[in-house]
């Protein structure tokens, strides 16, 4: 390893005397025991200077074999102590000293790669390397420790012997290399240094002047032509030929030999030998082009891993975590290796790889015993109850649907980068995806390879900064050899973390992976240091402006150490988790990133009897129902803390209960064991009507529509009666037993969304001071008088740093008033905000504040003195009192300072939005083109007498006239 330096100071120039020493010295050494050999040998036999000469060549080699023995005891008892590293990135201009100092493993690398080009290239080592002795001590002289099979020939160059595993009876061809690690340069002229284990199996064959790159495992019986070049991290199963660069599947070792054997039978003879139902083809096909992220088009027509280059080893784990996501099916390790067409794809479907020699269907964790696999459960109607279903089930159900057009789907890149082989987890994750109408194309970076992702300006994270990217590791995987460096390693991750975010805006999501607990059989730490190196990766995660945490944690938890776990998985592709925990990981991210971009649900409904409270309060009194910290009761409890945290993210909660008003109120009143209280319920609809009309009249009263509304009532008459009459309410499937209730909440995705805003946590009261409005309004003698007694004053300015959370959730949220139907995520907003203006508007009256309530974006000016409102944003609960003509007036204010002579509303039309059309012909908009309004300003809209103006151009207050 060469690192590089700002300049030479006499402590460098010392440290490169003492480094050239140290690598002299056993030859110095060994050359002084040679020459008092010879001595010794000349008093006891004269010795001429000709028999020297003569002799040379012998004490040469016995020389050359007291230097390896030597450099052998140096390199094992350093090797051994300080192992290399797996992983360690040094900084700019730092000089080797310091290196050593922070890592004294990095020392170990040192010494063992430069001492392995000084015994390369002394004399007659290439030759006698054939000789096992002399193999063994070559290599030994320059790794702690080697690992070779019996009947093996090794012809070829070995990087690292201590990082290389070769079986029995193999041979590696003259001229081939074998390199378990790398060495990168970063874009800020740092050094990245990686390794990784080579393993290579009995009778294997590595081909002359072939490469063979780190963390490669060669199965028995395979052959790497000669002049291959095997890509780092690539995987060739048991007797497979592979040749090129990069290094691809060619044939079956005894493709040419012997095709009687059942080994070598073609996959669709054998397919068509055995007994069984099969799959069609297009549904097959489809599987493997919906895994592989290839459109119907772009695919041969004899599709299979012969004629598509994305049908690699990466492909078909792609395929076998689809195969796992439609028919429950997991393929064993071994098995997933031998799809290759679509023949083999339906044997893995219905178990008939497992009439291969080495091969098995039935995997270790969940394997499926159903002779032809079906869904067995129906997608709801109401797909916001998808995540109530079995997950398992629910995949295989979407993974069954016929294709569909992505067309009305938003576009969401996804990016990951992880320590381990995550590419199983895709399936799900565009599945669940879909489910919720978003399209998720998603790549991977490069095994392994999280803080060069981070640092690559042309890399994969930085094409595709709109999107989401993802970081995923593990405690196995940032272990490097002690806690220092392994603490060293998480900041230098924290460091290229905060570099990414800091360098260029960023529109999508960076999205942080919690550590997982430990899965590995094989780890190379204890659980104790493993959950050491978890709470200090939180701890540096959480302080990085810009990143969000995702809860790759509370997923493996959730599934279990045991069934998530895939030693053969890990040992032979680095992918630790079972075909079960990659489809939740892939499910959990769809989770994730439909939570950024679409709204909350606004408000719950909620039953009382035997949903609030266990009981009847109308016929055992409120002394007789059940709910309190033991017993029956704290089920109701835990429920009701759960629906208090939902309104304290700015849900608002609704009683609909059929029942006298004055008993539900003494128990939200006085009942000691209520969580609830009135002033956490927004709005009451407490009598004997039909459900369904009370949610229509709800509906109505707080200005929401049907669809902004969750229902949860025990009874499934009465939720069938509201699913039945208004269809647009998101009725729950509550369950029979109370205890599972908090759980059926917390497992629903409709709650999800951007963290509460002050607005939220003020929404109940907002919705409180509203029922006052209206009561107000009823006693007024007229419109007029209502409105100058309202006292209303609004505020149009740019937003504070605390308001562009509330910015971004508005683009989200708001369906009625919403000019152009944007969907911005706050890093889409601050983005734009670059080179747009984004002003706010907060309304307030004498009941109380509305809080932020609208949004607009205006572009400048453009040559013909058109400013443009790309997005238009108004908060329901604050139309109709003028509040609306107010913010028009202040943006046709700020437009003409600009130099517009007229404003340009492109509206889009949609579901809901019709009343924001109503608005621009009221307010003078004419449609100059389709969908295009145009407001001259020539004479601007003025602002309503009852209101008190503050705008960002009008002096400090000004009310209207």
């Amino acid at each position: 390893m060469r690192l590089r330096r700002s300049g030479m100071s006499v402590a460098a120039i010392v440290t490169d005397l003492a480094t050239v020493s140290f690598l002299i010295a056993p030859m110095i050494v060994a050359a002084a025991i040679v020459v008092g050999l010879v001595a010794l040998l000349d008093r006891i036999i004269p010795w001429s200077s000709y028999l020297t000469i003569i002799l040379s060549p012998a004490l040469y080699v016995i020389w050359l074999t007291i230097f390896l023995l030597i450099s052998s005891a140096i390199i094992g008892s350093v090797g051994r102590r300080y192992p290399k590293p797996r992983f360690r990135a040094i900084a700019p201009n730092t000089p080797v000293r310091q290196a050593m100092k922070e890592d004294i493993n990095v020392l170990t690398a040192i010494i063992c790669y430069r001492r392995a080009a000084i015994v390369v290239n002394l004399p007659l080592v290439q030759l006698l390397g054939a000789i096992p002795l002399f193999s063994t001590l070559i290599l030994r002289s320059y790794a702690p420790s080697t690992s070779i099979g019996h009947g093996s020939t090794v012809w070829g160059r070995i990087y690292d012997p201590d990082l290389t595993e070769i079986g029995e009876q193999v041979v590696i061809g003259g001229g081939a290399s074998l390199v378990s690690h790398s060495l990168s340069m970063r874009t800020d002229g740092g050094l990245v240094y990686l390794s990784a284990p080579i393993r290579i199996g009995d009778r294997a064959t590595v081909g002359g002047e072939a490469r063979v790159g780190l963390g490669c495992v060669i199965e028995h019986d395979a052959i790497v032509e000669p002049g291959a070049v095997v890509a780092a991290m690539t995987h060739i199963p048991a007797g497979q030929v592979w040749g090129g660069n990069p290094a691809q599947y060619r044939r079956t070792r005894d493709e040419f030999v012997d095709n009687t054997d059942v080994t070598s039978r073609p996959a669709a003879a054998s397919a068509a030998a055995s007994d069984g139902p099969t799959e069609s083809d297009a549904d097959l096909r489809q599987l493997v082009l919906t895994a592989l992220g290839i459109r119907p088009d772009d695919a041969p027509d004899d599709l299979s891993s012969d004629t598509c280059s994305t049908w690699d080893s990466l492909g078909q784990l792609a395929i076998a975590a689809a195969i796992f996501d439609r028919y429950g099916v997991s393929v064993a390790e071994d098995g997933i290796y031998r799809i290759k067409t679509l023949r083999d794809v339906d044997d893995a479907i219905h178990g008939r790889l497992a009439a291969l020699p080495a091969s098995t269907v039935a995997a270790s964790h969940g394997s499926s015993d159903r002779a032809a696999p079906s869904v067995e459960s129906l997608l709801p109607g109401d797909i916001a109850m998808l995540p109530l279903m079995d997950h398992q089930e629910a995949t295989r159900a979407l993974a069954a649907q016929p294709p569909t057009s992505s067309d009305d789907r938003q576009v969401v890149p996804v990016t990951i980068a992880a320590s381990f082989t995550a590419q199983p987890l895709a399936s799900s994750m565009r599945l669940w995806g879909a489910a919720f109408g978003f399209d998720l194309p998603c790549s991977f970076a490069d095994y392994d390879q999280i803080i060069q992702t981070l640092l690559d300006e042309h890399g994969p994270f930085a094409q595709n900064r709109a999107g989401v990217k993802v970081v995923l590791s593990r405690p196995e995987d940032l272990w490097a050899g002690s806690n220092a460096a392994t603490q060293t390693r998480i900041e230098q991750i924290a460091d290229a973390l905060q570099h990414f975010v800091s360098v260029a805006p960023m529109a999508g999501e960076l999205l942080i992976g919690t550590l997982p607990p430990l899965v590995s059989s094989a780890a190379p730490v204890d659980r104790a240091t493993a959950e050491s190196i978890r709470r200090s990766w939180l701890r540096k995660m959480s302080d990085i402006d810009g990143v969000t945490l995702f809860d790759f944690a509370t997923v493996i938890e959730e599934i279990g150490i045991e069934r998530a776990r895939d030693d053969a998985g890990e040992m032979l592709s680095r992918a630790p988790y079972s075909p079960r925990a990659y489809q939740e990981l892939g499910i959990a991210l769809a989770r994730q990133i439909r939570g950024r971009r679409r709204a909350p649900a606004k408000a719950i409904a909620i039953d009382c009897d035997n949903t609030l409270w266990g009981g009847v309060v109308g016929e055992v009194g409120m002394d007789g129902i059940e709910i309190g910290p033991d017993g029956p009761g704290r089920a109701f409890q835990l429920f009701q803390m759960q629906l208090k945290r939902l309104k304290e993210r700015g849900v608002l909660l609704a009683v609909v209960s059929r029942n006298e008003e004055v008993d539900v109120l003494e128990v939200f009143e006085r009942h000691p064991g209520m969580i609830l209280r009135p002033d956490d319920i927004a709005t009451w609809s407490v009598n004997w009507n039909h459900k369904s009309e009370n949610l229509r009249a709800l509906a109505d009263e707080m200005n929401l529509g049907l669809d902004a509304f969750v229902f949860l009532d025990d009874d499934p008459a009465v939720r069938l009666e509201v699913a039945t009459r208004v269809p647009d309410v998101h009725v729950v499937p509550m369950p029979t037993q109370p205890t599972a209730y908090a759980d059926t909440l917390a497992r629903l995705w409709i709650f999800d969304g951007a963290q509460a805003t002050a607005v939220d946590a003020a929404r109940t009261r907002m919705m409180q001071d509203e029922g006052r409005r209206r009561r107000e309004s009823t006693r007024s003698a007229s419109l007029e008088d209502f409105l100058a007694s309202l006292d209303l004053h609004v505020d149009l300015h740019r937003p504070n740093d605390q308001e562009w959370a509330r910015v971004a959730q508005l683009t989200q949220r708001t369906n009625q008033f919403n000019l152009s139907l944007k969907r911005r995520t706050v890093e889409e907003v601050r983005t734009f905000a670059q080179g747009a203006t984004v002003l706010v508007l907060n309304a307030a009256d004498r009941f109380g504040d509305y809080g932020l309530v609208g949004v607009v974006f205006v572009c400048a000016p453009d040559g013909t003195g058109a400013a443009e409102i790309d997005t238009l944003l108004m908060s329901c609960r604050a139309l109709g009192r003028g509040v609306e003509d107010a913010f028009l007036a202040g943006i046709a204010d700020l437009a003409a300072s600009q130099g517009a002579t007229r404003l340009v509303a492109p509206y889009v039309e949609g579901k809901r939005n019709a009343m924001v059309l109503d608005y621009l012909r009221r307010s003078g908009f004419s449609e100059a083109q389709p969908e295009r309004w145009e407001l001259s300003l020539l004479e601007p809209p003025r602002l309503p007498a009852h209101v008190t103006f503050r705008g960002p151009l009008l002096s400090a207050d000004v009310t209207g006239g």
